[in-house]
């Protein structure tokens, strides 16, 4: 490993640390809190209506794998989609995480892993999610990287579930924003399927507390959300039209 690439992982890993041992975070992404609520009812609504729009509804039949998985709790609620346990993958960065994964799913796999080395052989997973990993690595050729072993891990005719920061947040230099444009460029010769998803956050956080259903409404025009979610495939034969 490089000593720029290992100088970017542990950056990344102690800024998650930081995160986690934050009791204010944990508070602003507890689903007690109505924006963090909305947040993700609206990324679990929009990945089930591409699950759906790409045949992807029999879960039990895939073997899916999270790449960035933290604690666990994507794929834990894939479970409740119909998925088996034992052909869920997580990997993480950070050992804490995946412990914590360990313990509240033990029947599932996890490993801690970077990204940009996945432990794992070519072409053997129908589905890999990423959700707002890419953000966080600031260098572009670790961000290469990842792309390439997304791809290597994904069986042709697989597919990514993407979601992540469609813009940068001039207050959080830990992040940078990804826009369709460069999802496109980071995956050559794919097929890039993503729409705008979740209301921007601190519209979020000042209008769901006082009225969830005007936050709701507000989430439904696309020009105040700030993530995008989707589908990347490589399948040539795929018939589903970019949105």
């Amino acid at each position: 490993m490089s000593e720029k690439k290992e100088t970017e992982l542990d950056r990344i890993t102690q800024e998650f640390a930081r995160r986690d041992a934050d009791p204010k975070l944990a508070n602003r992404y507890s689903l007690f809190n109505p924006a963090a609520l909305l947040h993700r009812q609206g990324q679990e609504r929009l990945s089930l209506f591409y699950l759906k729009k790409y045949g992807l509804e029999n879960l039990a039949d895939l073997k899916i794998l999270d790449v960035g998985c933290g604690t666990g709790g994507q794929l834990r609620r894939l479970l409740d989609y119909g998925a088996d346990p034992h052909k869920l993958y997580g990997i993480d960065l950070s050992a804490d995480r995946i412990d914590q994964a360990r313990r509240l799913a033990p029947a599932l796999n996890w490993s801690v892993a970077s990204a940009s080395q996945l432990p794992f052989d070519n072409a053997c997973f129908d589905l890999v999610l990423i959700s707002v990993v890419m953000t966080s690595v600031l260098d572009e050729t670790v961000r290469r990287e990842i792309s390439i072993e997304l791809k290597r891990v994904l069986k042709p005719e697989g597919k990514i579930l993407w979601f992540d920061f469609a813009f940068s947040n001039p207050r959080n230099r830990a992040v940078r924003g990804i826009k369709k444009s460069r999802v496109v460029r980071l995956f050559p010769g794919s097929k890039v399927d993503l729409k705008r998803a979740c209301l921007a956050p601190p519209l979020a956080r000042l209008i769901a507390p006082r009225s969830y259903w005007l936050a709701e409404g507000l989430e439904r025009l696309a020009f105040l959300n700030t993530h995008l979610l989707g589908i990347i495939s490589f399948d040539p034969d795929e018939t589903a039209e970019p949105a």
